[in-house]
């Protein structure tokens, strides 16, 4: 008799513990992270009430703290962030998921480490990241008829294995559909169907993630500040990325920005502020065509005038510099593309890197115009989507502002290394396939990135 109540209460904590487990929809995702805090991401049932993590130092399990939600929950979609406070710098530390006062496993990695204070008493830390773009997800009922567009997700998994200390979203993280992008509803269940994706799961978990937005996250293809939904969206996008802050007090929109290391990062909004590309220059006729728009331009170069970073990385859903080629691209926008080259040559602001994904392909572009140093842009697309197999046959193929050897027409992803001591630091770019194997790599110093002084 005793056996049989021992097996009965056993199967009622394993029924608990399924049904504790269903409640977490996906993640966990590391956001942002700071000296003092970590930003957590998840998604949970309707039928949540409670969301708790509960961390602390992994050498010491004793120093426990907890962090409730104190957002909304119990509607049809719930993504949840809490923000990991009073941590110790450079710390390893672990965490636990509560819904509803029980304890929830992820299957992933539930740990993550605080930012180091090295300036002042070291070098500049070496660090690196994953960078890629153009995340289709198969959804058949809602999916274009024929062939898949979406090539699966193996790359993905490929990302998660590929050590780094964090990954940036190039955009078209997500592709919205015509049944997702005419409701708010729609908005939401795209972003959380392709968020559950368990091959994502080890890339979010692992390592902190930043996100910026390109048409598809977005809207329609080629979508732009007229998009009727934009201020959907970009609820929406805010509540499923974990950037620190988007946006600002006045001037609404998607843009961000971080710091790693030695380095700077800003992260555009190439859609909030975006007129139709088919705009003629605003010289020429009565239209104000914009790409980031006058307050996020400003933004920008207030934050590239302020920074000594060595190498200043631009990141744009869209291509910058590619004035060769027929895709959508800042430089369609002449004034503001013009405007921002004659800060960067007039105010001597060294290191710029363009990043950008978009295109469906691989490259890395080299500009070069007079009195600047040689501007470099690296593309990286795509994750997922279908290959633009054709690239090398058209009349891009020859792209002259195309680094030799860097074209890709293949699922792939990068590598971005930052190694080297100081004044000397060097970026490393190498780009990966499916299965993680190297396809190419540059080496880009930053002394070349810079003005000669006279």
């Amino acid at each position: 008799m005793m056996n049989k109540w021992i097996f009965m209460w056993s199967l009622l904590v394993l029924s608990l513990g399924s049904k504790a487990q269903d409640k977490l929809i996906s993640g966990p995702m590391l956001g942002y992270s700071a000296h003092h805090e970590q930003l957590i991401w998840l998604e949970v049932s309707p039928e949540v009430k409670d969301v708790e993590i509960v961390y602390w130092p992994e050498n010491n399990p004793e120093q426990k703290h907890s962090q409730h939600y104190k957002g909304p929950l119990g509607r049809p979609y719930n993504p949840v962030k809490i923000v990991l406070r009073a941590l110790k710098m450079d710390t390893r530390y672990q965490y636990e998921i509560l819904l509803d006062g029980s304890k929830v496993e992820s299957g992933q990695q539930q740990s993550f480490h605080s930012t180091r204070l090295w300036q002042w008493r070291e070098p500049a830390p070496d660090f690196s990241f994953l960078f890629g773009s153009c995340m289709y997800v198969n959804d058949p009922e809602f999916d274009r008829p024929g062939d898949p567009y979406g090539q699966g997700l193996g790359l993905v998994e490929s990302m998660g294995k590929t050590p780094s200390d964090f990954m940036i979203w190039g955009g078209d993280n997500v592709y919205l559909r015509e049944a997702d992008w005419s409701s708010l509803d729609g908005i939401y269940y795209r972003y959380s169907h392709d968020r559950r994706q368990k091959e994502l799961a080890a890339l979010l978990a692992s390592r902190p993630n930043f996100a910026l937005p390109d048409d598809h996250d977005f809207g329609p293809n080629n979508s732009n500040r007229a998009w009727r939904l934009k201020d959907e969206v970009s609820r929406v996008f805010k509540e499923y990325w974990g950037n620190q802050k988007m946006g600002s007090s006045d001037n609404p929109g998607l843009y961000s920005s971080f710091e790693w290391s030695d380095c700077a990062f800003f992260l555009l909004d190439n859609r909030s502020y975006r007129s139709p590309e088919f705009y003629h220059d605003s010289s020429g006729v009565k239209v104000n065509k914009t790409y980031l728009g006058e307050k996020q331009m400003q933004w920008l170069k207030d934050n590239l005038a302020s920074s000594r970073a060595p190498f200043k990385f631009i990141v744009s859903g869209s291509q910058v510099l590619n004035t060769e080629g027929h895709g959508e691209c800042f430089c369609h926008y002449p004034e503001e593309w013009q405007e921002l080259l004659d800060f960067i040559k007039e105010y001597h602001i060294n290191g710029v890197i363009f990043l950008s994904g978009d295109r469906h392909y691989s490259e890395v572009l080299k500009y070069q115009e007079g009195g600047l140093y040689p501007l470099y842009e690296i593309t990286s697309s795509p994750i997922s989507s279908r290959p633009y197999y054709s690239i090398d046959k058209g009349d891009e193929a020859e792209n002259p502002l195309r680094v030799e050897g860097t074209l890709s027409n293949q699922l792939n992803y990068m590598k971005l290394s930052i190694s080297g001591e100081r004044h000397r630091r060097v970026l490393k770019v190498v780009d990966l396939d499916a299965q993680g194997n190297q396809l190419w790599e540059i080496e880009i110093p930053e002394m070349e990135v810079k003005f000669i002084r006279k």
